[in-house]
């Protein structure tokens, strides 16, 4: 890709750690080796008990752009606000301990907004799952919207995960920072769309639609807590409804169910059935034949569980992967990614969620059609 003529704008990347010595180091080269080499790469320790810090230093050593933070444990969003308070570059990216981004992330993500009035605050672009040793094991949704897309995003989420989100620093004039709010009350975890959807009540948003992000799963993740995710995603979306009130009663509906789907999933996992049942209880309200499919859904996969326990004499997951999945950094980021739609995220939906937030302040009306 031919370098852009924003090829000597700084952006300060942003990358909170804790007890992340397993990944960090891969996380950090995928920093730097971006074709954008205008960068100042600020790692803030978020008190760290394993060689977090060690690791960074020698980094730090070696690269004058990285700079290290270390403060007491307060969580990601502290974290991310302590690294944006040392930053100086007019534009903010944000990257996870443990993700990966492509070696173009920075170039397309700073090409994509720069040239776009103030009045587009921010970007973001799609994932691809990738594993603890980073093999791509998995698309990432293709669903985008840009523009103003706080409805469609309240709803569909496209961003996915706290990695793929580059800003202006006037959002953080305008919104402030993340909200530390949610790890002070043991729910931390969606904070990065907590972020996005603030950023969305007040500026436009600008969509880079190529899998530019490797988002790593595995067991000691964050995200990895389904109960505490799930908290956590409910609280964001509670807050984004009261801090709204303007919102149709048609879109807070989806929001809920969206949201509370998500919940379900979580629990029932856990098995925590209580819980799943009153999230259920929500979709239920939204739509009973989307409850009802739920329920099939969750049935259905039970059963085939159990039978492949019995029938299958399929290789281990991992042997497969040195054969039929590639290295994150391998990927042509241009393949397109595949899935998004459901029987909730339907196309019919997207397009009424796109029409509303058309029509901006005068939605009410238009979300009764």
């Amino acid at each position: 890709m031919e370098m852009s003529s924003t090829s000597e704008i700084l952006v300060a990347v942003v990358i909170p750690a804790y007890n992340a010595s397993d990944y960090i180091d891969q996380t950090l080269r995928s920093v730097i080796d971006q074709t954008h080499k205008a960068l100042e790469i600020i790692v803030v320790d978020d008190g760290s008990t394993d060689e977090t810090a060690s690791i960074c230093r020698r980094f730090a050593a070696a690269d004058p752009r990285i700079k290290l933070l270390s403060t007491e444990n307060r969580g990601v969003a502290a974290a991310r606000n302590t690294g944006i308070a040392a930053s100086k570059a007019g534009y903010l990216a944000f990257l996870d301990a443990d993700d990966l981004w492509h070696p173009t992330y920075v170039e397309r993500m700073l090409s994509a907004l720069h040239p776009l009035p103030e009045a587009w605050g921010a970007v973001y672009a799609l994932h691809r799952f990738v594993d603890s040793e980073g093999y791509c094991t998995r698309s990432g949704s293709s669903l985008s919207a840009r523009d103003s897309i706080l409805i469609r995003h309240l709803v569909f989420r496209f961003v996915g995960n706290g990695s793929g989100f580059m800003v202006r620093r006037a959002v953080i004039d305008k919104i402030g920072g993340y909200d530390p709010s949610y790890a002070n009350q043991g729910i931390g975890g969606c904070e990065d769309f907590d972020f996005e959807l603030r950023t969305a009540e007040h500026f436009k948003i600008e969509a880079v639609p190529l899998g530019l992000v490797g988002y790593r799963v595995h067991a000691a993740a964050m995200s990895a807590d389904r109960s505490r995710m799930a908290q956590s995603l409910l609280a964001v979306y509670e807050r984004c409804v009261a801090r709204n009130p303007q919102l149709p009663a048609f879109v807070v509906s989806c929001a809920r169910a969206s949201a509370h789907l998500y919940a379900f999933s979580k629990f029932a996992a856990l098995k925590d059935w209580h819980s799943a049942a009153i999230s259920l209880k929500y979709v239920y309200h939204h739509s009973p034949l989307l409850a009802a499919s739920v329920i099939t859904k969750l049935i259905f996969s039970k059963a085939a569980r159990a039978a492949n326990r019995v029938l299958s004499k399929a290789p281990p997951f991992g042997r497969q992967k040195q054969t039929n999945f590639k290295k994150f950094e391998e990927m042509d980021p241009v393949i397109p990614l595949v899935g998004g739609w459901s029987r909730f995220r339907t196309k019919a939906l997207f397009r009424r969620l796109s029409e509303i937030d058309r029509c901006g302040g005068d939605c009410a009306a238009m979300s009764r059609r």
